[in-house]
């Protein structure tokens, strides 16, 4: 069942792309549409607008981090790919609008089809429209171009519900088809109105809606060079519910560090009663954290989630292969903690570079068993003894890759080349499973 619901998310949202689309298809023959080359200009530039503008707003819904989204796309990291991806593709098309709508009036001179790009006090809908794009075009050149500290980028993009609203003002107020179609009108406001309210939601008052737990960090430990376990309690009693191979967000409210969120996967058991998360020191956020170890005992921490769908229990086959590359051990860290009486056969490879990275290796090795309905073997695979983990080195040790699914986490470089491998092993996309999301 999960299988089939997380497909469901492009096609749920190319179909609601494509309703008001299809209603402005139907206000006018398409043989008044595309009637001459000037009449094809205007039509295409509605189509932009229209599409620009319930992609735009889907943005925002997704961002939200509901659920019921994760559900759908396959995990919070998929929704951020469709985030990213759906939020180009809304800037593109919001440019083509206004500059398709501008080369329709070339025949009637330049300055006609110029000024209708320039602000003008008397045409309030156009003026919204282009300080929109404006806006928009600022807070993608932030995004994509500039590199910013994590923490002014957030601040940039607390503008983007400006940009949005001056966007469907200009939509909803601009003389044109809408204007004549009270469904199709309705659909677009309706579509606004969500957005604004994703954004009020996630951006302005996240700590008003979005729940949220206090955690008190009860102890820190030193699990391997650059490598530390942080284990957090309740600080009034309410836990935080989560799933082994889930993550959280979090923010640790001490001095000297700052108050970011930033996503790590939870190592320990859902049924352990605490919050373990195993960190390496990889960027300037982790540096800077494990920098405060002696701090750390006793310090707060707020935390949001928890997140994902990564795990074991989410996929149809009892016979799995695990591969972790490096800090990619935490949610099978978690996994392994949790597994149940329920029929399994994993096997578990652990690679890292040298084995001073080894991270609960000693654990790992007692959980192992190994009983007709149950079985769980770790395999180390170190590179600087054993080169590359590959996936025929995999297969031959695991007795090939039929009826099995495949769960990935490691490096980016290190999965995209596994991914790879396995495709050419015949192993089908859809029994390669994986989690892709850092902030570091």
């Amino acid at each position: 069942m999960y299988r089939f619901v997380s497909r469901l998310g492009w096609p749920l949202l190319l179909t609601l792309c494509a309703i008001p689309v299809i209603r402005w298809a139907m206000i006018q023959p398409l043989s008044y549409r595309f009637a001459s080359p000037v009449v094809d200009l205007l039509s295409l530039g509605q189509i932009a607008g229209i599409l620009g503008l319930t992609l735009f707003s889907y943005n925002l819904l997704l961002a939200t981090r509901i659920k019921l989204f994760e559900d759908l796309f396959g995990g919070l990291n998929k929704v951020f790919m469709a985030h990213h991806l759906i939020g180009g593709t809304a800037l593109v098309l919001l440019l083509i609008h206004p500059i398709v709508l501008a080369m329709r009036l070339i025949p009637s001179g330049l300055r006609s089809a110029a000024l209708l790009l320039v602000p003008l006090p008397g045409n309030l809908p156009v003026a919204f429209g282009i300080f929109a794009l404006a806006g928009l075009i600022a807070l993608m050149i932030v995004t994509f171009f500039v590199s910013l500290p994590y923490r002014i980028w957030l601040i940039t993009h607390k503008f983007l519900g400006a940009v949005f609203l001056l966007a469907g003002l200009h939509v909803l107020l601009t003389p044109n088809d809408l204007s004549n179609d009270p469904w199709l009108k309705w659909f677009l406001l309706i579509l606004v109105g969500l957005g604004i309210v994703s954004f009020i939601y996630r951006t302005l008052l996240p700590n008003l809606f979005i729940r949220r737990f206090e955690y008190v960090i009860q102890g820190v430990l030193t699990k391997a060079p650059g490598v530390v376990e942080i284990n957090l309690v309740p600080e009034k009693g309410r836990a935080l519910n989560f799933k082994a191979g889930q993550f959280i967000f979090i923010s640790f409210q001490m001095e000297g560090m700052s108050r970011e969120w930033h996503p790590f996967t939870v190592s320990s058991a859902p049924h352990s009663g605490e919050v373990s998360l195993t960190i390496k020191s990889l960027g300037g956020y982790t540096k800077t954290l494990t920098a405060l170890l002696p701090a750390m005992t006793g310090a707060k921490a707020r935390i949001e989630g928890a997140y994902g769908r990564f795990s074991y229990r989410n996929f149809k086959s009892p016979n799995q292969i695990w591969i972790a590359g490096g800090i990619g051990i935490t949610p099978f860290l978690s996994m392994a903690r949790a597994l149940g009486p329920a029929p399994y056969q994993i096997d578990l490879y652990y690679s890292v570079k040298n084995e001073s990275e080894l991270v609960d290796l000693s654990e790992l090795q007692a959980a192992q068993t190994a009983t007709p309905n149950q079985s769980f073997r770790l395999i180390p695979f170190v590179a600087d003894k054993q080169g590359f983990l590959t996936a025929k080195f995999i297969a031959e040790t695991s007795g090939g890759f039929e009826n099995k699914d495949l769960l990935l986490c490691g490096p980016p470089p290190m999965m995209k080349a596994l991914r790879q491998q396995l495709h050419g092993a015949g192993v089908k996309n859809g029994r390669i499973h994986s989690e892709e999301f850092s902030m570091s």
